[in-house]
């Protein structure tokens, strides 16, 4: 593995940064029309599905034609092989958000107390949960990187989205008198990449966790889709690994500088584990959220954020563990202890997509191109 180049000077300064062409954007849109109109922006890009919404400001639709270019280095056999991947395993992965990649992100206290601050003065914790599986399906899905592919549009309404809580916490009274500028500026650079990696990274841990067989080749096409992403989420070049060993020491670096105990840590934790149990299928797997997030991250992270123990459930995780390790001692090859696992995401997605958002229109869609989930 290669030396850890990541250190505390580099990542001290990027918690004093924000994202200059976004907050630019607010804040005109601000200055000029009034932060009333930053709501009506938010919720329209939310809520509408059009690539951009004909009602976006002409300076809105400029930005976004003008920030969806990927960059230079961005290799399209890559992303396609990365989406790949992704489709082969992308109801696995959105388990693995909820019990790998996002808990993992709560226990970074400083980060986490944005989360906890948009859930206490909004109540939209559970639908923060949808856009962010969402936004992961949108981004990784076949051609969701191509030239007006829906990735593109999802990565640059989240990065409009960052600036515009960045506006609210730092100027809003209400929102203001909550922060405390020792955690750095809302939504920072380091936060930034620590999400990016929670997204990449994280979910192929927790894919080994599971002994899902994986090839260095995916892996590293997996990053360098994550990696064009982060680009257009306004992640800054400096930031942004060189492979999948420099993303893991950036994403442990990261972790460790920021892990730690915080009311906003176990109560966004709390309120995904009662999101999950609301989205189980059937009465076999109930309690088996909180058995997978105890597998899926370290113990004392788990502990940390009041994860419940692991019930029966774990029973049969172990037995599925053990009986993949043997088959690689006995037959030499990658045994696969999934099969419970996967049924259960697949169950997951079937109860997210029948959810409705308003007018009959499904919450949680699964774009196009993207493999059924039985």
């Amino acid at each position: 593995m290669s030396p850890n180049r990541w250190d505390d000077a580099l990542l001290n300064e990027m918690r004093g940064h924000g994202d200059p062409p976004a907050d630019a954007i607010v804040a005109e849109i601000i200055g000029r029309d009034g932060i009333a109109r930053v709501d009506q922006l938010l919720d329209s890009l939310i809520r509408n599905d059009d690539v951009v919404p004909a009602e976006m400001p002409a300076r809105v639709r400029d930005y976004l034609y003008q920030s969806g270019t990927l960059p230079t280095w961005a290799d399209p056999a890559q992303i396609a092989l990365g989406e790949r991947f992704f489709n082969l395993h992308w109801p696995l992965v959105v388990t693995l958000l909820f019990c790998a990649s996002l808990p993992n992100a709560y226990s970074a206290w400083r980060g986490a107390q944005v989360l906890w601050l948009t859930k206490r003065l909004t109540g939209r914790v559970h639908r923060r949960i949808f856009e962010t599986a969402q936004f992961i399906l949108y981004a990784m899905a076949p051609d969701g990187l191509a030239p007006e592919g829906r990735g593109i549009r999802a990565a640059q309404k989240v990065r409009l989205m960052h600036a515009a809580m960045r506006h609210y916490i730092l100027h809003k009274p209400e929102w203001r008198a909550e922060w405390n500028m020792e955690w750095g500026v809302p939504i920072n650079q380091e936060d930034l990449a620590g999400t990016l990696m929670t997204f990449s990274i994280q979910i192929l841990v927790g894919m080994k966790r599971f002994r899902i067989p994986m090839e260095p080749a995916h892996e590293e096409a997996y990053l360098h889709a994550w990696k064009v992403i982060g680009h257009i989420m306004g992640v800054r070049p400096e930031l942004l690994p060189v492979d999948v060993d420099d993303a893991f020491h950036l994403a442990t670096t990261i972790f460790n500088r920021q892990k730690g105990p915080s009311e906003a840590g176990r109560g966004l934790t709390t309120a995904l584990l009662e999101f999950m149990e609301q989205q189980t299928p059937g009465r076999l797997f109930d309690g088996f959220p909180a058995t997978i997030m105890r597998h899926a991250i370290d113990d004392d992270v788990a502990d940390m954020l009041g994860v419940p123990p692991a019930n029966w459930t774990v029973v049969l995780l172990r037995v599925e563990l053990g009986l993949a390790r043997l088959a690689q001692r006995l037959f030499d090859r990658p045994g696969r202890a999934s099969w419970l696992l996967e049924r259960f995401s697949e169950g997951l997605v079937q109860e997210l997509v029948t959810l409705e958002r308003g007018g009959n229109r499904t919450l949680f869609h699964i774009p196009t191109g993207l493999r059924a989930p039985v």
